[in-house]
């Protein structure tokens, strides 16, 4: 059947084929005399205050140890990033799978160009796939001296329209992103973790949650998550922007832009409040202040991913928490926007349970997630990872925030959503970054993240998500038998101040059930998730 199915595919692409570089004759390419200069990371961070800094409070501690504290909410994951750009003397290293021309992504863009005014050397790395910078920005942005911009795996062809025929006649390719996020400054300190650049991953609304975790760390680590973002800006499937056809132009879409980033360098906008709040943030960071030190490293996948059962499978993310989960006593807390186990993951997590440890996942539920094609993936499973013993909770989208107001901005969406990646082994061991438990993440996603030896840091990161476990946030999951004797699942949680067991999956409109519908018989779709 299988090889009927392939035989099918093949001869419609033969068919339509031709149909496609016809209608893409006529679009923007790479061009294929591009030059990629190699370059480093900058290695003496001594030389710079922040490198100082890091050094004096590292005397005395042994060398392996970094610097680590939490960035809960969004906007201090925001105003961290601009306060970075702002004390950078020498680099800034940027890479991110998603960077829009919002406000977040304006504020941000007016305080690296103002770094880069002082002869602070930048580069940056952004993926390809839902890159909403059209070539024109992406050519002004890289056309500053000191800014140097490379795109990841980028579609061949630059019109925006043919970018679904490229994914369907190049799936193997272009279905193959760069999930990293890395904002990291002089070579020194640095922010990993779940968040992109866009008002979507900001604050929401009145107290609404969009459900996120980064950390910022100094010392090793650092140089660790460098070495992997040299890796990459040194690929050959890192494409320089200068090899692109587009030049410097002022479109619709780079005037709009251009508006935000004059709203941002005259005050208005993130920067009116980052404008209160940057000579606070610059000195707690200055002084280490909230830091937790520990042995910790960065994790991370080669640009250039090798396949499962491959001789060098490039699972280094997999294959460490693997290590970590198997050693695991006492219990595992998850919180991961996209879990999609397979049959495999159940196996493992109910024989994990089985061993006598608790196990807790928080995702999304049907209401609260982006991808309505990863619960249909999820869903399948829930009943199997409930019989083996594994403490379900789906996040509500009328969850709240632990600390409703306390600042001005207000960038992201009105609904609650989670989008962590978080993993607490046994109450000592963090995992924080950008990898889902999920095929993609497993096998075609290049991911990166902090591993963290830290019992401080583990009380730390689960206070801050027992509020998220908790009734008024999340629908614990419990399996039992009806009158007939067949399985179903309850959706147990508080409403209007008392519990109630639900039935169905709660908040989810007509529409989502129908997608999930759809996804569910789609063959084929679970890989790709």
């Amino acid at each position: 059947m299988n090889d009927e199915r392939a035989c099918v595919r093949a001869s419609i692409v033969r068919n339509l084929l031709p149909l496609v570089l016809s209608l893409l004759a006529g679009c923007a390419t790479i061009r294929g005399d591009y030059v990629a200069t190699p370059s480093q990371a900058f290695d003496r961070p001594a030389e710079t205050a922040l490198g100082r800094a890091h050094a004096a409070a590292a005397a005395g501690r042994p060398a392996e140890h970094s610097a680590f504290r939490l960035i809960n909410n969004g906007v201090s994951a925001l105003m961290t990033r601009a306060a970075l750009a702002d004390l950078a003397e020498r680099s800034l290293d940027i890479q991110y799978y998603i960077y829009d021309p919002d406000e977040t992504g304006a504020f941000l863009l007016e305080r690296i160009f103002a770094a880069a005014e002082r002869g602070v050397r930048v580069r940056m790395i952004l993926d390809d796939y839902l890159l909403a910078l059209d070539d024109a920005i992406l050519a002004k942005i890289d056309a500053h001296p000191n800014v140097e911009l490379r795109i990841f795996n980028p579609y061949r062809d630059r019109a925006r329209w043919s970018r679904p025929l490229q994914m369907l006649f190049n799936l193997d390719r272009l279905g193959r992103r760069m999930h990293n996020k890395v904002f990291a400054a002089d070579g020194q300190i640095g922010i990993l973790g779940g968040r992109n650049i866009s008002n979507h991953y900001m604050e929401g609304e009145a107290e609404a949650n969009f459900r996120d975790v980064d950390l910022l760390a100094s010392g090793p680590v650092i140089r660790q998550a460098l070495a992997s973002f040299d890796a990459f800006w040194n690929s050959e499937i890192v494409v320089p922007v200068a090899a692109f056809e587009a030049r410097p132009a002022d479109n619709d879409d780079g005037l709009r832009f251009a508006k935000l980033r004059e709203e941002a360098a005259a005050g208005r906008g993130p920067y009116a409040e980052y404008g209160q709040r940057k000579a606070d943030l610059m000195r707690r960071l200055l002084a280490g202040e909230g830091m937790i030190w520990a042995k910790g490293r960065a994790i991370a996948e080669p640009p250039v991913r090798q396949k499962e059962g491959e001789a060098k499978s490039s699972a280094e993310i997999a294959r460490a928490l693997a290590i970590a989960r198997q050693n695991a006593k006492r219990e595992v807390t998850y919180a991961v926007a996209y879990f999609v186990p397979g049959e495999r993951g159940v196996q493992l997590l109910s024989e994990l349970a089985a061993r006598g440890v608790r196990v807790r996942m928080l995702t999304n539920s049907l209401a609260s997630t982006d991808v309505v094609a990863v619960h249909a993936g999820y869903s399948k499973y829930r009943e199997g990872l409930l019989a083996g013993g594994v403490e379900l909770y789906e996040y509500r989208i009328d969850a709240k925030r632990p600390e409703p107001g306390g600042h001005r901005l207000r960038l992201g969406s009105s609904g609650s959503a989670l989008h962590a990646k978080i993993v607490v082994h046994d109450r000592r061991l963090v995992w924080v970054g950008s990898a889902n438990f999920d095929p993609r993440s497993r096998r075609l996603n290049t991911e990166a993240g902090l591993l963290i030896e830290s019992e401080e840091l583990a009380e730390r990161l689960l206070s801050s998500i027992e509020w998220d476990f908790s009734p008024r946030h999340s629908w614990k999951l419990e399996l039992e038998r009806d009158a007939n004797g067949a399985r179903r699942i309850l959706w147990n949680g508080e409403r209007e101040g008392r519990m109630v067991n639900l039935e169905q999956e709660p908040d989810a409109g007509l529409l989502r059930h129908l997608g999930v519908l759809f996804y569910s018989i789609l063959p084929g779709v679970e890989d790709l998730l």
